[in-house]
């Protein structure tokens, strides 16, 4: 786990000192203070910043660089070099000054979610696990199910927030929608199409056999493909349907190269050995204001919200008083 560039042990220890400098500007550039207090045993309970008057203690503090040596799978971030536990520090200190904004935010606001709600975000969360996969995952990670489900439902207030003082306020209109479409025209184009019958066997044997049969016009591929195709399309007589380039495994770019009712040779891939035959094709095509407006307003609302939830980031640390006691900081190993 690197979270610097690889340097000589030279220059590490030159620039040590500019990269603890580093680990408060940020908060700096929002105006915010810093306390030079002193200490020689560092308690949980010491308070190692103050956040519009709410007490963010060194134990609070331990549990997220704990977080992040799970994230980034550190072992002994003691062992990291200088510049690097520095910078760990810096990630978990940003991450908490973010996190306790939102949450003095969330109870600012009064946002709430229903035990109803929750219990829905809840069941979504647990989907697609079998059996008790997801209390070894939970073990695996060193998490209880009491401290996940506090995660989970901190997420979904933190969501429920930006929906209501950021998202819910971005909105593009029809004529902007038409605007950036006449401006971006060529973006909006359908490729090519083909429909394309499929035969997958496990072995090249059964494809040159498969292959033979065709040539001799003995049975149609579709026939075949019904009776000896490994593939899920095998019951529709091996019909994928229309694709286009980049949709299928690369080594099946060359169906594009076929004409139609053409043949592909046996191509070999990971999965087996494959035949295809181009029974249509589609010539790409520009593709109407109707066409595309669902597209282009998908990304301007997702651009708008991003810039959006920058600003209303910046502008709530930018509020914020936070004061930093610096020299506890440096000492928390």
């Amino acid at each position: 786990m690197n979270f610097a560039d690889p340097v000589s042990v030279g220059q590490r220890q030159g620039r040590a000192g500019c990269v603890y400098c580093l680990l408060v500007l940020w908060i700096f550039s929002f105006g915010c203070s810093v306390d030079s207090g002193s200490g020689d045993g560092i308690s949980d309970q010491a308070v190692l910043v103050t956040l519009n008057n709410e007490e963010i203690t060194v134990g609070r503090f331990r549990s997220e660089l704990v977080k992040l040596e799970r994230k980034f799978r550190i072992e002994n971030r003691t062992r990291l070099p200088e510049e690097e536990q520095l910078l760990l520090k810096s990630h978990a200190l940003n991450q908490i000054v973010q996190d306790t904004l939102y949450n003095q935010e969330i109870r600012k606001n009064q946002i709430d979610i229903s035990p109803q709600e929750f219990l829905g975000i809840l069941q979504q969360a647990k989907s697609g696990y079998q059996d008790d996969s997801f209390e070894q995952l939970l073990a695996a990670e060193g998490v209880s199910a009491e401290e996940w489900e506090n995660r989970l439902k901190n997420n979904a207030l933190i969501k429920k927030l930006i929906e209501e003082k950021v998202n819910s306020k971005v909105f593009v209109s029809a004529e902007e929608l038409q605007k950036y479409y006449q401006e971006h025209e060529t973006e909006f184009f359908k490729p090519e199409q083909v429909r394309a019958l499929h035969i997958m066997v496990p072995t090249e044997e059964e494809g040159r056999e498969i292959q033979k049969l065709l040539q001799s016009k003995r049975k149609k591929f579709s026939e075949l493909a019904f009776e000896q195709s490994l593939g899920p399309e095998g019951a529709r007589g091996g019909d994928l349907g229309y694709f286009e380039a980049g949709q299928m495994p690369e080594e099946f770019d060359g169906v594009f190269k076929l004409k139609d009712n053409e043949t592909s040779d046996v191509i070999k891939t990971p999965y087996g050995y494959h035949l295809f035959m181009v029974i249509d094709r589609r010539n790409g095509l520009k593709m109407t204001f109707e066409e595309s407006r669902q597209t282009i307003q998908d990304q301007l609302i997702r651009e708008r919200q991003d810039k959006a939830f920058q600003d209303w980031l910046a502008q709530l640390k930018n509020n914020a008083d936070i004061k930093i006691n610096n020299d506890l900081l440096e000492k928390i190993s």
